[in-house]
């Protein structure tokens, strides 16, 4: 069995290494009454008077489980029990998620979000400690393979996040944390969603990373020193890429532009991260990234970035601006194949479609579909909006027209809506809004088709 005195110590060893806590520090704890989260509030509790911090608790309540309310009245009454302030926050997560057209998962994380560093704000916390595990660390980087990613995403948790949070057990495993609550007779609270297999990261957790550890049992600690080299080695080519950054730039006019001749001397790695740069993390994917490299490198003048934002390269120099007006095409059309990945450059998004004879499909949200792949009628497009566009409901059909009303789908925005329809133009997806009734995934399905829309930002 674990020593307490052991995981007591790699997390001390982690805020000292990392500097996550100096000394006069406020510190809030995100608790959610689960053994990561209660281990983390008993061991910080524990550590305060050595490092000199003061910590506090707040507990987010998302709606979702009927459990929930008794875990948070849990975690309050443990938090008095030490003597510690205790904040409490509730939100109908489900309800944002339909109003905002966001997934479960990134509307919890939103809300519990907003609530923490409202708190934060409100009561001068220094920083937001979150329980994320070594085991979370490995799920998060493994994820991150599998969708596909830059260096980045290979980096997984930091210690130290955004907006000071932090995460100061990052670096003990699961089962070090669940042995030293039996051993120190901790109570905690299991949420058992946490191991249903319909969510990515559960079967990566339940199913990938036991295999691996079987290949190889020092695969944790592996990618936990991996992400650790990488982390540093991402920050020092972060500090190189501003500094070039910075050189490639010139202000003339209280304009910005950017010398062609030295942005194009410098390496392709580069130049992608200084894209970034410009453009924001949020608005860039490695497609976008990569048709604005193309364009720079071409001979056209002018690139739609997204929206009313456009490149424009003139003389020796490029730079960033908006179009009032963007020419736009309702009959612009998009046949698909099966698979096939295309980016649908009206809408600023990217599609793509590959099938699966597995009905463990996992979660479907407004940016995924799918359809019996036998009863549909191909090829398939993406089109626009059209006069008098219907499409199939369970209860017989509805204007688009009303769709986008019900939606609240601002009316400069409805045009550049994609459309999915089949090859007799029946629309089977509003993409982002609503699929329609048409060849629904049933058991006697044999092929299913999956569509997927990735957005490209703007």
């Amino acid at each position: 069995m674990t020593k307490g005195k052991n995981v007591i110590k790699i997390i001390e060893n982690t805020i000292e290494k990392y500097n996550l806590i100096e000394s006069g520090d406020k510190v809030l704890l995100g608790v959610s009454g689960g053994s990561d989260s209660m281990f983390m509030l008993y061991t910080l509790n524990k550590l305060k008077g050595k490092f000199h911090f003061e910590v506090a608790v707040a507990t987010f309540n998302h709606k979702l489980r009927r459990e929930a309310k008794e875990e948070a009245g849990f975690v309050k009454s443990f938090t008095e029990k030490l003597s510690l302030n205790f904040f409490y926050g509730e939100s109908d997560v489900k309800k944002v998620a339909e109003e905002e057209k966001l997934t479960i998962e990134e509307a919890a994380r939103k809300e519990r979000l907003n609530f923490l560093f409202k708190i934060k704000e409100e009561y001068k916390f220094d920083k937001i400690a979150l329980a994320h595990n070594k085991d979370d660390l490995i799920e998060t980087v493994l994820y991150h393979i599998i969708k596909g990613s830059g260096m980045g995403g290979l980096v997984g948790i930091s210690p130290k996040s955004f907006n000071g949070i932090i995460h100061p057990i990052l670096f003990t495993e699961k089962h070090e944390i669940e042995e030293f609550l039996l051993t120190h007779k901790i109570p905690y609270k299991t949420d058992w969603t946490n191991f249903s297999v319909d969510y990515t990261r559960n079967r990566i957790r339940h199913q990938i990373i036991p295999l691996i550890t079987a290949i190889n049992e020092s695969f944790k600690d592996n990618i936990a020193s991996m992400s650790d080299i990488i982390r540093e080695e991402n920050n020092f080519l972060s500090e190189v890429v501003e500094k070039d950054k910075e050189i490639v730039s010139f202000k003339e006019n209280g304009k910005v532009y950017y010398s062609m001749k030295i942005f194009l001397s410098l390496p392709k790695f580069e130049q992608r991260r200084i894209i970034k740069k410009l453009f924001g993390e949020k608005n860039v994917s490695f497609e976008r990234i990569e048709r604005i490299l193309k364009f720079l490198h071409g001979k056209e003048s002018k690139e739609n970035f997204y929206g009313n934002l456009f490149i424009f390269k003139k003389d020796d120099v490029f730079f960033i601006d908006e179009e009032k007006k963007i020419p736009f095409t309702t009959n612009k059309e998009y046949e698909l194949d099966i698979p096939d990945t295309k980016l649908i450059k009206e809408a600023n998004a990217t599609i793509r479609l590959y099938t699966t004879s597995n009905k463990n499909i996992g979660e479907l949200s407004k940016n995924r579909a799918v359809f019996d792949l036998e009863k549909l009628k191909l090829p398939l497009k993406v089109r626009f909006r059209k006069v008098g566009d219907r499409i199939k409901i369970e209860n017989g059909t509805k204007k688009l027209q009303d769709l986008f009303t019900d939606a609240k789908i601002p009316a400069e925005k409805r045009a550049k809506v994609p459309i999915l329809v089949d090859a007799n133009d029946k629309i089977l997806w509003v993409i982002g809004i609503r699929r329609s009734a048409l060849y629904k995934v049933n058991k006697k399905t044999k092929i299913i088709l999956i569509v997927e829309v990735k957005s490209e930002g703007g």
